[in-house]
């Protein structure tokens, strides 16, 4: 029944998209509810279970990260060969249950087992990692757009979870909104995953980028051949953009990961009592970045999208460590919102067209490794210095200049999008078509 519905929906629109729309709502409420919160259930989880003290709570965190890391390359590696719905539907199931876990802890190490096990575990197999293996099996040309549009979620709980969960903790405690977060996961997701995840083009007799359009379309045979070609893992250590893209997102998303844990106690300890709106500000320009983001990887590249990504990341942290007024605030965050909005899918883009689509699994899974030391770092030293000076100033200036020390990174990736086909087309390179 789901097949003929697919069938049926692909005559007045590519399927593809309807990937892209199940994609979207898990990153709504995924990314939704384990980072975009976390910044306001810290005090919280702090004064419960460790007398106020910020620094082990934010371990919690990084060790999740560190879990996800550890599992990714057998995740990777399945994900090439097996099926991405089986692997968000675990994800599902075991964020649930350790949401009730973690609403139940009322110890340091309860919380760890949760937190840094159980959703390090959920958040991996249910994150993009997974979800974007599977829009790159439905699209081709087309990839960046597709990853920015279903990333878009994650940016719109941004805006919407702030003033919600907020709300939530303040009238019913930290213990009963882990609890609604795992009744909307179960009940919520596991039925628009079941109607829509459908793994392959080939299952409705359909290919990538959708038949009237790859029928009309065609590629160079040097980019069909790195697009389609099986990488090892001792091959992938010796290519130079897989350090790059390591450095590069490793760096992202540390900075990312602290930004979203201590932005809002930076923003309360300078003096602001209500701070969601400026969260939410921050997540509605990464809302309009994502699409931008989307169509500038497709036709400029990689590189200049990643450097101006960088760019406004080092202005905006820069002004969140040196400003107190509200209104250059509410600047900083508009300018991180954009700066970051092209991270996840960017990261997408990096890896498929500098080492191909059919390796993403096990290519982004092995760049766990190369990118968990910078996130295992940023979260907790940002609460080492906070616990230390009483201020996170110090701290935004050294994120800053990561994110410098990043733009070196797309020296050594390909172009990618248009921009590289086009240059390789005129270079009199022959054309295959999409199949």
């Amino acid at each position: 029944m789901r097949i003929e519905l697919a069938k049926r929906l692909n005559e007045k629109i590519f399927y593809g998209w309807s990937i892209v729309f199940a994609a979207g709502l898990l990153t709504f409420f995924g990314t939704g509810f384990f980072s975009y919160t976390r910044g306001f259930f810290l005090p919280e989880l702090a004064e419960a279970l460790d007398g106020g003290n910020r620094f082990f709570i934010s371990l919690g965190f990084s060790l999740a990260t560190m879990t996800g890391a550890l599992i990714s390359p057998a995740v990777g590696r399945y994900l090439d060969q097996g099926s991405p719905k089986k692997i968000i539907f675990l994800g599902i199931v075991v964020n649930s249950f350790f949401y009730l876990v973690l609403s139940q802890a009322s110890s340091l190490l309860a919380f760890y087992i949760a937190v840094s096990v159980g959703l390090g575990v959920g958040m991996i197999c249910m994150g993009g990692f997974t979800h974007h293996r599977a829009i790159l099996n439905w699209f081709d040309q087309w990839r960046g757009r597709a990853v920015s549009v279903a990333v878009l979620g994650a940016s719109l709980a941004g805006v919407a979870m702030p003033p919600v969960v907020e709300s939530l903790i303040t009238n019913y405690g930290w213990q009963t909104t882990y609890q609604i977060f795992a009744l909307v996961l179960i009940l919520g997701l596991s039925p628009v995953v079941w109607l829509f995840f459908i793994d392959q083009p080939e299952e409705i007799k359909e290919v990538r980028d959708g038949r009237q359009y790859a029928t009309t379309n065609s590629q160079p045979e040097e980019l069909f051949e790195r697009d389609n070609r099986v990488w090892s893992f001792k091959e992938l250590v010796k290519n130079p953009a897989f350090w790059s893209i390591g450095l590069i997102f490793g760096t992202m998303l540390s900075i990312w990961s602290a930004v979203m844990l201590h932005l809002v106690g930076h923003l309360r300890d300078i003096g602001l009592e209500t701070v969601w709106y400026i969260i939410s500000a921050q997540a509605a320009f990464a809302a309009l970045g994502k699409p931008i983001v989307g169509i500038a990887s497709d036709f400029l590249g990689a590189r200049i999208t990643i450097w101006s990504a960088l760019s406004l990341q080092i202005l905006a942290l820069l002004l969140f460590g040196a400003v107190s007024e509200e209104t250059l605030l509410i600047l900083a965050a508009c300018l991180y919102g954009l700066g970051y909005s092209g991270m996840s899918p960017l990261r997408t883009f990096a890896i498929s067209t500098s080492l191909g689509s059919k390796s993403f699994g096990t290519a982004s899974g092995a760049l766990r490794y190369v990118e968990l030391p910078f996130q295992m770092l940023a979260a907790p030293a940002a609460a080492l210095i906070y616990d230390f000076t009483g201020s996170y100033q110090i701290a935004f200036s050294l994120l800053a200049g990561m994110a410098l020390l990043a733009c070196l990174g797309p020296f050594f990736i390909s172009v990618g999008g248009a921009r590289e086909r086009k240059d390789k087309n005129l270079n009199g390179i022959d054309h295959t078509k999409f199949s």
